[in-house]
């Protein structure tokens, strides 16, 4: 259940008190540390350290989630409503979902001014796993499978057809608002871009806006799942002896089609040349994992609208140029990574062929 206000809504409004009533033991203290400062995050997150009273036992470490400072995030939190669709995911949706997610101790959320705190289990991870280095391929595979859970589970289902709070991938809102990431965002990722990439970022930089609208109309034609849609490295939480995989940061989860998933984990989590290498064998993977959990999907669906969604990569890059923190050196380098790999992928799949002279 979502509380309402009032709630903390930063970290020195949390108290002792709070989290006490929340985990149902005293809390007797508890220390925080920023978690995802460099990681393109759209929050303010905090790993807790906590303290209980005499003969109290309760978890170590808790995760808290609070809406981001800065204002012009906020404003377009409240205007997409990115935070409301994580919460309403995690209390509607997550538990019949068939990944590892974070369990939720509690969630408020204020829709006057997008506020809001999730307080989360905090999850042992692998701390070497990089999305600026890439994973390496057997880990990617552990991804996929999950995924694959993931799109086979919401396949077809209409429910998440009628939620009000979750957005169609297609939808004209949805396609007006990644063009203006796309057409803001664009001068800005050019700057940070290496000079020998200009002959494919001009060709990018002048298909980019029109490509990702009929790609995202397309998308309308396709069968339709759960999509996460921000499925890349630093949302994967490893454990450290590589054999499970926990998927956080709900904020963008949609309905569309699983190709896009897909695609943007496999353009961005890899390395461009372990990708190239891997990457048919990881799309067999999907679509073997798909077919058993769910025969009556037809397997030649499954990577319609594969190529085009590599655009979806180029425009998160973009995207970041205009709502990520740029004081923070990691972010830039970020959508550095983010957009030579999908300019990589936008050519080994032909996307900027019709651009060439």
């Amino acid at each position: 259940m979502i509380g309402s206000a009032p709630f903390p809504v930063n970290l020195q409004d949390l108290t002792t008190e709070i989290l006490s009533e929340v985990l149902g033991i005293e809390v007797a203290g508890f220390e925080a540390q920023p978690l995802g400062l460099d990681r393109g995050m759209l929050c303010n997150l905090f790993l807790l350290d906590l303290e209980f009273g005499d003969g109290s036992h309760g978890p170590s470490q808790i995760v808290a989630k609070f809406g981001s400072s800065r204002e012009v995030v906020r404003k377009r939190a409240l205007a997409v409503g990115i935070y409301e669709r994580e919460l309403r995911f995690f209390d509607e949706l997550a538990g019949r979902t068939p990944m590892r997610l974070p369990d939720v101790y509690a969630a408020w959320y204020d829709t006057e001014s997008a506020e809001f705190l999730l307080l989360l289990e905090a999850i042992e991870t692998d701390t070497a796993i990089d999305q600026l280095k890439g994973v390496d391929v057997t880990r990617a595979a552990l991804v996929i499978r999950e995924m694959a859970s993931l799109h086979a589970r919401w396949w077809g289902d209409p429910e998440i057809d009628n939620l009000e709070w979750l957005p169609i991938l297609g939808s004209a809102d949805r396609r007006r608002s990644l063009g203006d990431h796309a057409r803001n965002g664009w001068g800005a990722l050019v700057e940070i871009l290496e000079p020998g990439s200009e002959p494919s970022v001009s060709i990018a930089g002048a298909l980019i806006e029109q490509r990702l609208d009929e790609a995202l109309e397309k998308s309308l034609d396709c069968q339709p799942t759960l999509a996460h849609l921000d499925l890349r490295l630093d949302n994967l939480l490893f454990s450290p002896d590589g054999t499970m995989v926990t998927v956080i940061d709900w904020q963008g989860v949609g309905v569309g089609p699983g190709s896009w998933d897909l695609a943007y984990f496999v353009s961005q989590s890899l390395t461009v040349e372990d990708r190239r290498t891997h990457e048919t064998e990881l799309l067999v993977l999907y679509t073997d994992v798909v077919a058993k959990l769910r025969p009556d999907i037809d397997p030649a669906g499954l990577m319609v609208g594969y190529k085009d969604a590599m655009w979806y990569g180029l425009t998160i890059a973009a995207a970041l140029m205009v709502v990520g923190d740029m004081d923070e050196p990691r972010t830039r380098l970020l959508a550095k990574t983010m957009a030579v790999r999908a300019l990589a992928a936008l050519e080994d799949h032909g996307q900027l062929q019709e651009g060439r002279p």
